[in-house]
């Protein structure tokens, strides 16, 4: 099965379109997304109703979609983050409320573990280093487990007893899942990408040849960043979108 895996939209529908339409092309048959489709960006129902209506799609809930259904309170966020998340309440519809709604907090499917933060601590724990993996070895039976949150594109591996290593992704890099090995992967962020690259991050899992494959994107960010100045979400948000920070 080919599946197509991406993360943290957050409200970027220009990022979003983009990202579909390499999965799509791409082949892919099943989708994976780890969570996080609302929060910063401007166009929270287009990305919500995007992603519902992808075939076979396994979805998690992240921290700023359990923040506008009122699971996670505002003092969690920073300033910034808590304007969008108020905008985004008054602008989501019921049908994008119940879609969300739906969404778990964990996938445990046979190709693999799908989460946002962590298997520990779904929605927010930012996982990142080889600590962090032991802590949560424990709590995920597949050989693979997807997460996002940290909207960094990177893969945590360990062999048998060694500790694991953290590596980071770079574009068009395919990684092939080793069987004596397990794997955490994160396939960056499709809206906000936080690892110094702007470009929308997603990527192609193979589930028969046992292989991952990122790829970055570009998309027309300033028809994102004018839409979030038309609606007087915060400067810095708009700005970092084009930093990739």
């Amino acid at each position: 099965m080919l599946y197509g895996v991406f993360s943290d939209v957050h409200g970027n529908y220009e990022a979003l379109k983009v990202v579909l339409e390499k999965l799509k092309a791409s082949g892919a048959q099943s989708y994976i997304c780890c969570g996080d489709l609302v929060g910063y960006g401007p166009q929270p129902n287009e990305c919500v109703e995007a992603v519902a209506s992808l075939p076979n799609l396994y979805c998690v809930t992240g921290n700023h979609d359990m923040a506008v259904l009122g699971f996670l309170p505002l003092n969690w966020f920073n300033s910034y983050a808590g304007a969008a998340i108020e905008f985004t309440k008054q602008m989501l519809s019921p049908r994008s409320v119940a879609f969300l709604q739906k969404c778990p907090s964990i996938v445990a499917h046979d190709d693999f573990t799908l989460v946002h933060g962590s298997p520990n601590v779904p929605a927010e724990e930012y996982l990142l280093t080889g600590e962090q993996f032991l802590e949560n070895a424990d709590k995920w039976n597949t050989q693979v487990c997807f997460i996002g949150h940290s909207h960094s594109a990177l893969y945590i591996s360990r062999q048998g007893v060694r500790f694991p290593m953290v590596n980071y992704i770079s574009n068009g890099e395919r990684i092939v899942f080793d069987e004596d090995k397990r794997y955490m992967v994160n396939p960056g962020s499709v809206g906000q990408p936080r690892d110094r690259n702007p470009r929308a991050a997603c990527g192609i899992y193979d589930s028969e040849a046992r292989t991952f494959e990122l790829h970055r994107l570009d998309y027309p960010m300033q028809i994102t960043q004018e839409l979030m100045r038309k609606l007087n979400l915060p400067d810095l948000l708009i700005e970092r979108i084009a930093n990739g920070w």
